[in-house]
């Protein structure tokens, strides 16, 4: 269907249109050129009227409205679009734009359904959701470009980011894919999709240095003088012991019955105290008995490694750690697999990373953060390994700029923050200022998909994860009745029990 003409000044890449009626950011549309049809999405779109442009005050304005409402040639409808190649060769599975602009007075139509389906739904591809704009046309991305090409999944709290991450580990799951969700919030708790597996976030102190042990014991970083005492007592011996807590607290008690400076010996006691407690917490964290935390971790299934008892340092120590270790052992399968070394490998097959609230793991600032240094590194080189990254953040302009423009793909739900905004764009080339413009337009659940993970750039309605609960608003309203009726029931029950008394 015909829906308007190529206005003067079309680009081989970029051209606006007048239509003949309101026209959807979001939308496809077909126009000819030298070479062909081609298809294009709009990216922004204008309603002008000339009789209300004149308008200098309210009065004029009504007035003018009045005028404008009577007159059809008044509305003057135009959109500007980005050009994403030509129909044949996207049908065939790639992109070519065409060399020459479609001539101004070129009528431009909607793109139908079938043709859209065609381009879009590849065989072999995970189904995410539909066209914003055109529900028929099912939207499917690349999994082996998730495996392979690292992605970042950006929005706003309460955007959708982790529906559409739990979706993915649905579709990942399907495939018998292996997967790792590092899940410091708790948000994926309740996730009970068929091959998942929860497993508690685990480290062996045996594996720390003393800093890091300092560290999920909660020694705060300015106590030098218990990181001190700690550093001494965190001997050889103490490593190789089988009773790894009673020798380390021997060590201890060892230091505040010397014949040291009285400091020393209460700053030994308390250490020790410190200690008690962190394991009455945290026990179950620190597990000198287990060999290697990753051997918790199942291959061919999605993993969700909970960390909701540990802060922000802890999870930085234990984030860091499996993700080294993943690169290791997936460097040795590697080589195993060249018949270049001898031994035997955690996963013989590609493994993909969720890190959940990535600005605060990947900061764009903090030099500190141990598992920036790791993840840069996957982001460079995990591709060769078979090892990728999925970024989760709310706040994309306090994520590592270098790791996030290693990000091949993106999907990008509502955006609010004007730099937020300007930091994608900065960030990538995926994503073009108009685009940007329209992230805060973005319902809940809609996301812009782009990259290599996808066919072309794609507005789409995330498909939604019954599955999964956690994430959405709590119900405060309901929660405040449910307690007040318990409260009520409670005070009941005990006057009744005093009057049969």
């Amino acid at each position: 269907m015909n829906i308007g003409v190529v206005d003067a000044g079309s680009k081989p890449y970029t051209f606006a249109f007048v239509a003949n009626r309101p026209v959807k950011v979001g939308e496809y549309i077909f126009v000819d050129t030298p070479e062909g049809k081609a298809l294009a999405l709009v990216e922004d779109s204008i309603i002008t009227s000339d009789v209300m442009k004149n308008a200098m005050s309210y009065e004029s304005a009504v007035e003018g409205s009045r005028a404008a409402s009577g007159n059809p040639r008044d509305k003057r409808y135009s959109a500007t679009t980005r050009v994403l190649g030509l129909v044949e060769e996207l049908r065939n599975g790639y992109s070519k734009i065409p060399s020459l602009p479609s001539i101004p007075g070129t009528e431009v139509s909607e793109a139908d359904a079938s043709t859209l389906s065609m381009i879009f739904a590849k065989e072999g591809w995970i189904k995410l959701g539909t066209l914003l704009r055109n529900n028929e046309v099912s939207i499917g991305v690349d999994p082996n470009k998730i495996a392979s090409r690292h992605l970042a999944i950006l929005a706003a709290t309460g955007g959708g980011k982790s529906n559409l991450l739990g979706l993915i580990a649905k579709r990942i799951a399907e495939l018998n894919g292996t997967m790792l969700i590092l899940d410091y919030h708790g948000e994926y708790s309740d996730l009970k999709i068929d091959g998942i597996v929860h497993i508690q976030a685990k480290v062996n102190p045996r594996l720390l240095d003393a800093e890091e042990l300092a560290g999920m014991l909660d020694i705060r970083e300015k106590a030098e003088r218990q990181r001190a005492v700690l550093y001494r007592a965190f001997s050889r011996e103490v490593r190789e012991a089988t009773d790894f807590w009673d020798q380390l607290l021997r060590h201890l008690n060892d230091i505040a019955n010397s014949n040291e400076d009285l400091q020393t010996r209460r700053t030994a006691e308390r250490v020790a105290e410190i200690i008690d407690r962190a394991l009455r917490r945290k026990g179950r964290v620190l597990d000198p008995d287990i060999k290697d935390p990753i051997d918790q971790l199942q291959p061919n299934r999605v993993n969700v490694l909970n960390m909701l008892d540990l802060t922000e340092a802890q999870a930085d120590t234990v984030i860091s750690y499996y993700l080294d270790r993943i690169l290791e052992d997936r460097k040795l399968a590697r080589m195993i697999s060249l018949n270049r070394e001898e031994g035997q490998a955690k996963f013989i097959s590609p493994i993909i990373i969720a890190i959940e609230e990535a600005h605060t793991f990947l900061p764009a600032e903090d030099a500190t953060s141990k598992t920036k240094a790791v993840a840069a590194k996957i982001a460079r080189e995990g591709r060769k390994f078979g090892v990728s990254l999925i970024v989760v953040s709310q706040r994309p302009s306090r994520v590592d700029q270098d790791i996030l423009s290693q990000m091949g793909s993106l999907a990008v739900l509502r955006i609010t923050q004007p730099k937020d905004q300007n930091y994608i764009i900065e960030s990538t080339e995926l994503v073009s200022e108009e685009l940007g413009k329209f992230l805060p337009s973005l319902n809940v659940g809609e996301a812009i998909l782009l990259g290599q993970w996808v066919v072309l750039p794609s507005i789409v309605k995330i498909e939604k994860v019954p599955e999964k609960l956690m994430g959405a608003d709590i119900n405060a309203v309901a929660e405040w009745s449910q307690t007040a009726r318990i409260k009520n029931m409670a005070k009941e029950s005990t006057s009744q029990f005093i009057r049969e008394e």
